[in-house]
């Protein structure tokens, strides 16, 4: 007859076991339901979201073993810490001191909770998560919703290359000659231009102008004639005059007359 602590280790490892393949379920069919609605607005088959789900489940499966072991619960079970595992490796053993952890090991057992190890907010999330994802590859099939019709994507694809091969452009009309730029001239050899069985010699002008500064000359010499201003008197006007009384008139014009000598 097993020991009471033996069945309790089995049940323990069990419930572990069950934990993680719930878990490992769970996600893995999240995947599996993404890939499927992207393959599908990709028009591409759903049998291709094996692939993506099988890698991911493989991956899960691995990095989830860890969560089976009684290291894993001593982790998350403060309580069981350093005894768990001691009563697990000396559970043939019948000590006195043996029988006393064994005891502290099932008093602390009977305290632990499944939500130690599994997350029933995941769950949740994950649950709607699924929900959801169903929702709209449903939708998407009703209403024949895609994205990009890939088969006729990889056609254009392949029709593309196909009559691009036809257009080929030669290489050796685009090769070119390179020079180093220190050692070359890139204005070229300086030579005489042969037009026919004619020399020409072309000279460039820098000044660009027609205007020959070679040929000047000494300025003309030209005169010019001034006139002498007349001289300038006082004058008394006409209308002046006849606003003046004829008994003043002498006076004013004997005035005027000094005024100019004196001037």
């Amino acid at each position: 007859m097993a020991k009471p602590i033996q069945q309790a280790l089995r049940e323990l490892k069990l419930t572990l076991l069950q934990i993680t393949v719930l878990a490992w379920f769970l996600d893995t069919l999240v995947v599996f339901l993404v890939s499927n609605l992207v393959f599908f607005l990709l028009t591409l088959p759903w049998v291709y979201s094996f692939i993506p789900a099988g890698i991911y489940a493989i991956a899960h499966a691995y990095h989830g073993r860890k969560n089976t072991t009684y290291r894993y619960v001593e982790e998350k079970v403060p309580e069981l810490k350093e005894q768990l595992i001691t009563a697990a490796d000396n559970t043939d053993k019948e000590y006195e001191i043996v029988e006393s952890l064994n005891k502290d090991v099932l008093k602390g057992m009977k305290h632990t909770m499944t939500s130690y190890f599994f997350s029933f907010g995941k769950l949740s999330r994950e649950l709607f998560l699924l929900f959801v994802v169903a929702f709209l590859i449903i939708g998407a099939s009703a209403y024949n919703v895609r994205f990009l019709d890939t088969h006729k994507a990889i056609e254009e694809i392949k029709e593309f290359s196909k009559n691009s091969k036809e257009y080929e452009i030669d290489k050796t009309l685009l090769a070119f000659e390179e020079g180093d730029p220190d050692e070359d001239d890139i204005y070229g050899e300086k030579s005489i231009a042969e037009l026919g069985n004619e020399q020409l010699q072309l000279e460039l002008n820098p000044i660009k102008s027609d205007a020959d500064i070679s040929k000047t000359k000494e300025p003309e010499h030209r005169k010019f004639r001034s006139t002498v201003p007349t001289e300038i008197k006082a004058s008394t006007d006409a209308s002046y005059e006849e606003s003046i009384p004829k008994g003043y008139q002498k006076i004013v014009k004997s005035y005027f007359r000094e005024i100019s000598k004196e001037g």
